[in-house]
Formats: structure tokens, sequence, C-alpha cells
């Protein structure tokens, strides 16, 4: 069974650029515009993995995650956080920690996460199924 992975997202290119890349890597994917809809999609399916966007409108990443960390059958999903303001990682990742109460998984950088997407995402929960051969 392939692992799934949930997207939040408000950048467009970025849902469609990481979810086929994750699903030609054998994960199923699901993508969400913003945290009311990644709510919805939670409601329907626990991912194995919340890949989610720092910066976004009307809540941003770091209070949609306070809500994981509050709600007993979420607060177990690994979440890898991704953002364009992620130049000092290290520094960002400690303050979420400290402020936030929630462990993120990783912490990267949009400008090259197209690189390292599947690395990230195999550190945080494994690889995705084996490809299907005819």
């Amino acid at each position: 069974m392939a692992k799934s992975i949930l997207i939040v997202d408000d950048d467009e290119g970025f849902l469609l650029a990481g979810r086929r890349l994750l699903e030609a890597a054998g994960y199923e994917v699901q993508t969400a515009p913003n945290a009311a809809e990644a709510r919805r999609r939670l409601k329907l399916k626990v991912p194995d993995l919340l890949l989610l966007d720092v910066v976004m409108p009307a809540e941003d990443g770091f209070t949609f995650s306070e809500d994981l960390a509050r709600d007993p059958h979420l607060c177990t999903v690994p979440v890898v956080l991704c953002s364009v303001v992620a130049e000092n990682a290290g520094h960002m990742m400690r303050a979420f920690e400290s402020n936030r109460g929630l462990a993120a998984k990783d912490i990267a950088s949009k400008a090259d996460l197209g690189e390292r997407l599947l690395e990230v995402v195999e550190s945080a929960i494994g690889k995705g199924a084996p490809a299907v051969r005819a």
C-alpha cells in the first residue's frame, strides 16, 4: 500500500509539481490550497505525512500546525515545513519547536525543494510504493 502525503500550499504550481514528483515515486498524494481545505481532507483520511507551507493567506502553517498538535488523531502525523523564507532553516526550526510545541520532521526552502523533495519525504516516512511492472 502506498504511503500518503497531504501537501498544503497556496502556490498552485508547487502543488502540481510536488504531486507529480511524489506520485511518480509511488506515493499517494492529496493537495489542499489552504488550511481550511486541508482540515476537510484530514477528516476523510489521515495521511502518513503533511507537507505544509508556512506562509499562506487566512491561516499560516504555524497556526495550522498548532491545531494539529492539539488533536489526538492528528498530533502524530509527521510535518515537513516548506517555505520560501527558510533561508536559515535551523533558526526557523528552533523557533517552530520552541514556540509551537510541535516538532517538525524537517524544514525546507522551496528554492531547493525540487532537488530535495524526495530526500526529505523519504527521510520522514520512507520510500513510496514500488513501481508496478506489467
